[in-house]
């Protein structure tokens, strides 16, 4: 009998969108949107076809409560995952838009990695990353007569 190993690690980046126009590293306003970047890495020492990647992604967000709404996240290349261009983007980013209404601090998704299979059963990681909002998009509008200098 052969014993064989398999386990599976992964790395989340979320960040503020390119196009949002005051974001500062992790900080942002509410109301823009945000990107995400999974990247898996299974390790086994099985034949590769005894086993598979992680298939599959699913992103959570706090505006519903991590329960009630999630994405599935879209195959960008082996072990490689991010949203899909969202319909709703001007630019049809692949993007998730915080809510206006979300309160200044800690912004923070949830992402489960699943679908890796073995001959035992699927394994799966859960993994978190966060971006903190300070004040809304409508502090980066100004109606009024333009300033005279």
């Amino acid at each position: 009998y052969t014993n064989y190993n398999a386990s599976l690690t992964g790395d989340i980046s979320l960040e503020p969108d390119e196009k949002s126009p005051t974001a500062d590293g992790e900080v942002m306003r509410s109301g823009y949107g945000v990107n995400i970047n999974v990247s898996t890495y299974p390790t086994t020492n099985a034949p590769s076809s005894h086993v598979t990647n992680a298939q599959n992604v699913i992103t959570y967000f706090p505006e519903f409560h991590y329960d009630t709404y999630w994405r599935l996240l879209d195959t960008r290349g082996y072990g490689e995952f991010a949203f899909k261009e969202n319909k709703y983007s001007t630019f049809n980013s692949r993007v998730h838009f915080t809510p206006l209404w979300f309160p200044d601090g800690r912004y923070s998704v949830y992402s489960e990695i699943i679908d890796m299979w073995t001959p035992d059963g699927m394994l799966r990681i859960n993994l978190n990353d966060d971006v903190t909002i300070d004040g809304d998009l409508y502090m980066d509008w100004h109606i009024g007569p333009k300033r005279s200098e």
